[in-house]
């Protein structure tokens, strides 16, 4: 996938340096600058493919903001930076259907504008539900989270709002009204929270009820914020941005405990609490399990030759080949070292998957700095009906172990271990 692209118009080349290089350091992307409104023009009738534009307010060639119509004319997501902004400069901004403005004033105003940045780049993956009965009010809105890169899902009640999150699993965001016919906002707000908590899918409560304790019961309802209409886009971005941004750093904080950092997949501690899971229902069911250890051969050799950041990339490597192999059909977790388990419930049987997996795994050397890396591992897959799960993992590990005594880079399956 190609990288993000970024527009930053200004003239003052210091400036431009300054948040160029921050832009870089914290994010992943393609910066073009210019520095006048010509160039500006230029730029875009050449290429349009820009997420996001950061536009100077006044230019040598353009004082009165006029590169901020340009910009917006191709359909590019603006943000306006300015020295100072009035208030009748700030309205006229907001009519024209920019992202958000940024006053100059040094330090905050930059680590601003990369978060603001790094929003919108994110948006673009993000769904977002409007729940609201009058059709004049979805629309508006659905035109303002459309400046912020969003996909707007609608609903004119509470009960067709809950379909659409049933038929639509990826949206991260719900604002809804309050007064609707058959279900109001309360009751929906109460609804979706038996779907999804909190820290899954961020609610945004909208009245224009003069009611004073309305906020409260949204809050009470299991809402994240509430808005009093009317509201100003300014207003409802800051707090858009907010919830959204809380949402990552709570799946941040989730990744990180249960992830191995270096490899993806689960660490020791979630690997067992997943596969804990996995076992229990397999013993309702009846369905067998299979459980599968794996061990990368002569891996110290790969350390000690091409050090230690090569044997990274490769158990990086490993890591993403047994994803993508297993991730769908059972629990994939790092235990130490060179050292992996997969667990598939549900009756599939794992050992031609995993076949394929140590394959494919000999077959393509990891490409690193140093060159080509070949690797294999010995795995070992065991299935014990009614047995618990680390008597499976006692049991593939020591399949493990046949396997490297019989040669290594093999596959060795057993209902019980043998000599």
């Amino acid at each position: 996938m190609a990288r993000p692209r970024l527009l930053v118009v200004d003239d003052s080349r210091m400036f431009v340096q300054v948040l160029v290089e921050r832009m870089k350091a914290a994010l992943d992307v393609e910066v073009v600058t210019a520095g006048t409104l010509g160039a500006t023009r230029a730029v875009v009738e050449a290429d349009q493919a820009f997420h996001v534009a950061l536009l100077d307010l006044n230019l040598p060639d353009a004082p009165n903001g006029e590169v901020v119509d340009v910009v917006l004319a191709h359909t590019i997501p603006v943000i306006v930076f300015a020295g100072d902004c009035s208030e009748e400069t700030r309205t006229r901004l907001w009519t024209k259907g920019i992202v958000d403005y940024i006053i100059k004033e040094g330090e905050e105003s930059l680590h601003y504008a990369v978060r603001l940045v790094r929003r919108i780049i994110h948006n673009r993956s993000i769904a977002v539900l409007v729940v609201d009965d009058s059709a004049t009010v979805r629309h508006m809105l659905a035109e303002m989270l459309a400046v912020h890169c969003l996909t707007v899902f609608q609903a004119d009640n509470g009960r067709q709002g809950l379909q659409v999150l049933t038929e639509h699993p990826e949206v991260q965001l719900v604002i809804t009204d309050y007064e609707m016919p058959e279900m109001d906002g309360i009751r929906f707000v109460h609804a979706v929270r038996g779907i999804a908590s909190k820290e899954e899918l961020a609610i945004i409560g909208i009245s224009g009820h003069d009611q004073k304790n309305l906020s409260a019961r949204f809050l009470k309802s299991g809402a994240n914020d509430f808005l009093h209409k009317p509201f100003s886009a300014e207003e409802l971005y800051c707090r858009i941005i907010q919830n959204l941004d809380l949402l990552e750093y709570i799946h941040t904080i989730r990744d990180l405990s249960q992830k191995d950092p270096l490899t993806g997949v689960a660490n020791r501690r979630y690997f067992f609490e997943q596969a804990e899971k996995v076992m229990r229902k397999a013993q309702t069911t009846g369905l067998p399990v299979y459980v599968a250890m794996l061990d990368l051969d002569h891996f110290k050799r790969i350390n000690d030759h091409y050090g230690h950041a090569v044997g990274d990339a490769v158990l990086r490597h490993v890591g993403t080949l047994l994803e993508h192999h297993f991730a769908k059909a059972g629990v994939v977790g790092r235990l130490g070292g060179e050292e992996f388990a997969v667990l598939v419930g549900g009756g599939r049987d794992i050992v031609e998957q995993m076949e394929r997996f140590r394959q494919e795994l000999a077959a393509q050397p990891v490409v690193t700095p140093q060159g080509e890396v070949s690797v294999t591992a010995s795995i070992g897959v065991c299935q014990l009906p009614g047995q618990t799960l680390e008597r499976h993992l006692v049991c593939a590990d020591q399949l493990l172990y046949r396997a490297k005594n019989r040669g290594r880079n093999r596959v060795e399956l057993g209902m019980a271990p043998q000599a």
